[in-house]
């Protein structure tokens, strides 16, 4: 187990992960938060990722693109806890995941890696309350707009656009 934590570079358009760094194609600042896109260099499953960073949500919107088919979820949402030091955000992951697939059916993922993480001391108990109230609230509005992300988000004054030129 260990500390989940990426840095996006805004003027050096890098993302930084535990597999290294890599460059951004766009990054875009909103209302909200921020938009990125980048390929996924060598990756053996994925070919290209576009996400909404939404700080005061602590939502890390994804779309996952693949190399053969599609990927079995329309959004993928971390549970994120956001800090910006000038032109650097720091992104930590709460390990709480949801994935809304076409269709609109939810699926909560890694609880077992947030009481790890609580268990190993990677995160106290204030994040781990924050990651599971964050994620109780989103499934429950999510419920309130029959699982359609984007109309639980409008609902918050909240559009995401997903291609910016």
């Amino acid at each position: 187990m260990h500390l989940k934590v990426e840095f996006h570079n805004l003027v050096t358009k890098t993302h930084t992960v535990m597999a290294g760094t890599f460059p951004v194609a766009l990054y875009h600042e909103h209302e909200h938060g921020f938009y990125v896109e980048r390929a996924f260099v060598g990756h053996p499953s994925y070919r290209y990722w576009k996400a909404h960073i939404l700080p005061a949500q602590h939502l890390q919107v994804c779309q996952y693109f693949t190399h053969q088919g599609r990927y079995p979820f329309e959004f993928y949402i971390d549970i994120v806890q956001v800090e910006r030091e000038g032109h650097v955000l720091m992104v930590k992951d709460l390990y709480l995941d949801l994935g809304i697939a076409h269709g609109g059916t939810l699926t909560l993922m890694d609880n077992h890696e947030l009481f790890e993480a609580l268990g190993a001391g990677l995160m106290g108990l204030e994040e781990a309350f924050l990651a599971t109230r964050t994620l109780h609230d989103l499934i429950n509005r999510l419920g309130q707009h029959e699982n359609n992300l984007e109309r639980t988000l409008q609902a918050q004054g909240i559009g995401l656009q997903w291609d910016w030129k």
